[in-house]
């Protein structure tokens, strides 16, 4: 707890992002908190906002923001500084949409992004408890602390007024739940408040971002795989916490408010797969390593069977790289952007093309996915580790899935929101030799991040 402290403390007063306005989605996710500071509690303002986000991630940052703010009507100055990438986005502070609701003034700004570092900081109280309850101890603790850190996009976010510093400490949360209330053993440890307290959990989260269905199925497979029928009341909790996220979708008439709607839609696309599969690859490559180098390879056709679709959705469904301009909500986008499409730009500019280093990245990425499977299915789900080295495996498979039922905008941080149990699933799968090299590629990758959006 004191080395996340630590770090909160130098990422947020270290860098110059308190120096900074909106940046990242700040300019838009802001829009609906400030709205509800200045105006108050109305079914306009905490329901009919205009968000790719939902009320469960809008609400807490501005019942505690308007706690914490003085000015709830502050005027942003003239000299407010620049925001986005580099700090070179002079209309920041401006209203994104012409007309529409203004981001958070400076001040106020400053205020929510400290409810991301508090977010931060308190997820590791329910990880830490996953990685006891996984059998880690001692010094191994303070690696599964670094590697959740250093998560591709977590450092960046948790300085930022984002979805994913919310999200991902309700998601650890809901996982220690489904830890604690399944216990070790063939039979549930808490049968009746752990799939209450799960459908509490995940009714919250699917009301945050859609990004939370992908849960639903692996806790419910992972529980029939444990205990076969007797698993129903998990799979009762999870169809109640999916029918209350009807009645917000009746209301917007999508899977977002209705101005994001072009953004984030329902649609067969396959190039989602494979920009996914290959942003998956710095994060499960390793697992791929770490089965090549085990003497026997168990379950051997989940990796080669990976890279094989790997190598297929590279070659048929390769994603379009082609930066987007600016943002127009009115007409329907397909985008792909983060730290993969940048390096496959590049690197497609030496060798002719960005499918090459796209397909190679998704042959990696799927096939540490199957990697990941073979070690997951190589532990009993009875027992605490194998049920979260399972769950992992399977969140990660269906939320890809999912986004190949999807079209609009696909960004590689959206993988945060389903990786979150890998900084205990390396510590208790991979040799400690691996769990080095991986946090130091992590620490790179952090590190340019970083330097992008923060410094």
């Amino acid at each position: 707890m004191a080395l996340i402290l630590l770090a909160a403390v130098v990422l947020q007063w270290g860098t110059q992002v308190t120096s900074r306005g909106p940046t990242f989605d700040e300019r838009w996710i802001t829009r609906p908190i400030a709205e509800l500071i200045r105006h108050g509690w109305s079914v306009e303002t905490a329901i009919d906002f205009e968000e790719a986000k939902g009320p469960a991630m809008v609400w807490p940052y501005a019942a505690i923001g308007g706690w914490m703010v003085e000015d709830p009507w502050e005027i942003t100055p003239e000299d407010a500084p620049a925001g986005g990438s580099g700090g070179n986005q002079a209309d920041a502070w401006d209203p994104p949409v012409p007309g529409g609701p203004s981001p958070a003034p400076p001040n106020m700004l400053a205020s929510l992004r400290l409810i991301s570092v508090l977010c931060l900081v308190l997820s590791m109280v329910p990880l830490l408890m996953l990685a006891i309850g996984c059998g880690v101890r001692g010094p191994p603790l303070l690696l599964v602390t670094w590697l959740l850190i250093i998560l591709p996009y977590q450092a960046v976010t948790s300085q930022l007024v984002m979805g994913e510093p919310s999200f991902v400490l309700l998601a650890i949360t809901l996982v220690a739940v489904v830890g604690w209330g399944a216990g070790s053993g063939h039979s549930t440890k808490h049968p009746i408040a752990g799939p209450i307290w799960y459908g509490v959990l995940l009714a919250v989260l699917l009301h945050s971002r859609i990004h939370a269905v992908a849960l639903v199925p692996a806790v419910c497979f992972v529980m029939w795989q444990r205990e076969s029928w007797r698993s129903w009341p998990w799979w009762i909790a999870s169809l109640i916490a999916c029918l209350l996220r009807l009645p917000l979708w009746s209301r917007w008439g999508g899977l977002v408010s209705p101005e994001f709607q072009n953004l984030h839609g329902l649609g067969l696309r396959l190039e989602s797969v494979t920009y996914l599969g290959a942003a998956m690859a710095p994060l499960l490559g390793v697992f791929l390593l770490a089965w090549l180098w085990r003497r026997k390879r168990h379950l051997w056709y989940l990796p080669v069977g990976g890279m094989i679709l790997g190598l297929l959705f590279g070659l048929i469904a390769s994603p379009d790289l082609t930066p987007m301009g600016a943002l127009d909500l009115s007409i329907k986008q397909d985008h792909y952007a983060g730290l993969v499409s940048t390096l496959a730009r590049q690197a497609g500019s030496v060798v002719g093309g960005a499918w090459w280093p796209m397909m190679m990245l998704a042959v990696i990425g799927i096939g540490g996915l199957g990697a990941l499977g073979a070690f997951a299915l190589a532990r009993p789900a009875q027992q605490i580790h194998g049920l979260i080295v399972r769950l992992q495996w399977l969140t990660l498979c269906f939320g890809v899935l999912l986004y190949a039922l999807t079209r609009g905008s696909v960004f590689d941080r959206y993988l945060l929101v389903w990786a979150f149990m890998l900084p205990v699933v390396w510590v208790v799968v991979l040799p400690r030799w691996l769990c080095a090299l991986q946090a130091m590629a992590l620490a790179i990758i952090a590190w340019m991040q970083i330097d992008a959006w923060l410094l």
